[in-house]
């Protein structure tokens, strides 16, 4: 029996995603779906429900369209998508495992050799989440099994930074783009949800998330309108010379030190998009999240670009081995006040 999160995902779906469902299933009824399919978009808008519900209806060809996922069922069911869960038998799901941020070779090839089965029904589909969590071992795996696919295998593999993926993989998958929504979709969507958020905060929120409806919900569960303004005080401080940035990185490991790199990742983007296209609109102008202290007034654009790169690459190294105190403190240092020296 399919668990009810499960199903969810699997038979209902986020509105803004009923156009690439719908280039897949173009696909699927003009006998042209590839059998393997890269689901590319930012992070926190639905892919897997995007896959899951492909996935569902190449299982049950004969199945109904999927109705509307409202936010509050939508975001139960994300939280608990990757709990134990009996689902159909020619259905395989891969995804990094608990207390792990990559895929291993032995998940891809576990999987890859259960294709070669005969399949219980008919098709058999894998959905691979993310597919940039491969390690080079498992990408070199997957990579067979794409250039000699066994007969009515379907592949997704879904991706938030298509760059990481090597170009053989790539190469080797129909790109389908899945765009995040308009904000007025967005928060139309947003407002149905079991919460006393306001639309002012839901605006707040979705800046925060660049867009993503299901990160907006995960920040407003964190109580992250909150934290901004935390993280705020601390840079302001830090860019000063008054406070440690030792003390914020103890602060950011006991806490949620994703969480806060996220915050900066986002910062350090729309200071750079202010930088280069200051007449355009942008979240730091339009909600007035920012002050404009020394950490973000004094560095240069390449110097803003080296930091977004050294953030966006210890968020991706986390759970990896890496020594997030020592990185966590040297990326803050970058933070002191050094005019003159930028």
């Amino acid at each position: 029996m399919t668990s009810v999160s499960h199903q969810s995902l699997a038979t209902k779906i986020c509105p803004w995603l009923l156009e690439p469902l719908e280039q897949l299933e173009r696909a699927r009824s003009e006998g042209r779906f590839a059998h393997g399919w890269l689901l590319a978009g930012p992070e926190g808008i639905g892919k897997i429900n995007l896959a899951l519900v492909a996935a569902h209806r190449l299982l049950h060809p004969q199945a109904a369209r999927p109705q509307p996922l409202g936010p509050a069922e939508g975001a139960r069911a994300m939280a608990v998508r990757h709990e134990p869960s009996d689902h159909h038998p020619d259905l395989h799901w891969i995804f990094p495992e608990a207390d792990r941020r990559t895929v291993s070779v032995d998940q891809i090839r576990e999987t890859t050799g259960s294709l070669t089965l005969t399949s219980m029904e008919g098709p058999k589909v894998v959905i691979l989440e993310p597919a940039d969590a491969m390690t080079t071992a498992a990408a070199n795996a997957l990579l067979k099994t794409l250039e000699e696919p066994t007969a009515r295998t379907y592949l997704l593999l879904l991706t938030h930074q298509p760059g990481r993926l090597p170009a053989t993989i790539r190469s080797r998958c129909q790109y389908l783009p899945v765009p995040r929504p308009g904000m007025g979709e967005a928060l139309g969507w947003l407002r149905r949800s079991e919460t006393e958020a306001t639309e002012s905060e839901w605006s707040q929120l979705l800046a925060l998330a660049e867009g993503a409806p299901f990160r907006a919900m995960a920040f407003q569960d964190n109580n992250y309108t909150c934290k901004n303004k935390e993280f705020e005080r601390q840079f302001e401080l830090i860019s000063n010379s008054r406070l440690d940035p030792q003390t914020v990185a103890d602060q950011w490991l006991k806490d949620d030190l994703e969480l806060a790199l996220s915050w900066l990742a986002a910062h350090l983007r729309w200071v750079i998009r202010a930088r280069m296209a200051p007449e355009a609109s942008n979240p730091i102008t339009d909600l007035k999240l920012d002050r404009l202290h020394n950490a973000w007034q004094v560095p240069t654009l390449r110097t803003l670009f080296q930091r977004l790169e050294r953030t966006e690459a210890l968020l991706r190294q986390l759970g990896g081995g890496i020594n997030a105190d020592l990185a966590t403190r040297a990326l803050l240092l970058g933070f002191q006040d050094q005019r003159g020296r930028l």
